[in-house]
């Protein structure tokens, strides 16, 4: 958007701040679930789309989203705040992966330092064993029967969505009304994201102490 970077404090009523906050909400669902990365050319179609579904389900917001409509300005700012939400998902995710990836990967100690260390994480992500569990990086072996077993998996999962504040534990056990059930294609390829990137991170760090 040509707008600036779009808060809640852009809105100048009540009833509108509402509505991005539904749109938020369900576009975090949404890429969670069923779409992990959206294209930006689909961004307007599919955040109004968005918040369209969540009007209908409260009295009053029709209307709201219908005034909204006719102003181009304030319609470009619901729909920049709502697509805020899949770069929040995806930030919070890789947060999360470089505290858990040393460890989960055991890419700390000594032996793995410079020339090693790029041998190993180029092996976990350009052959994709990063995805398997049982993975020794010593040996540069894991097992390769358990695809997506790899515990960074679930580990990230449930502190994502099924946490204290997690909207997964919220939502309950029927899977009518829980999306998050069952760990959906959409979270494992976020998680698997995230972990790449904090890869890039860890290497670059570790490169910068270690010359």
């Amino acid at each position: 958007s040509k707008l600036g970077k779009t808060s809640l404090a852009s809105f100048k009523s009540t009833n509108i701040c509402h509505l991005a906050k539904l749109g938020h909400h369900r576009l975090c669902q949404h890429v969670a679930t069923i779409e992990a990365f959206p294209f930006p050319v689909d961004k307007d179609e599919l955040c109004w789309k968005l918040v369209q579904e969540s009007a209908v389900k409260e009295p009053g917001l029709e209307q709201v989203l219908a005034e909204v409509e006719k102003e181009q300005n304030t319609k470009e700012r619901l729909l920049d705040y709502i697509w805020g939400a899949a770069t929040q998902v995806r930030g919070e995710l890789i947060a999360k992966a470089r505290l858990a990836v040393p460890t989960t990967y055991g890419l700390q100690g000594e032996s793995l330092k410079g020339n090693a260390l790029f041998d190993v994480l180029k092996w976990l992500i350009q052959q994709g064993k990063l995805i398997h569990s049982g993975i020794d990086t010593k040996s540069m072996t894991c097992d390769e029967s358990k695809p997506w077993k790899n515990p960074i998996f679930l580990q990230l999962i449930k502190m994502q969505w099924w946490g204290p504040k997690g909207e997964g534990r919220h939502l309950g056990l029927d899977p009518e009304t829980n999306p998050y059930l069952n760990a959906p294609a959409t979270m494992l390829a976020l998680v698997a994201t995230a972990v790449c990137h904090s890869f890039g991170s860890y290497t670059l760090h570790q490169m910068v102490c270690y010359y």
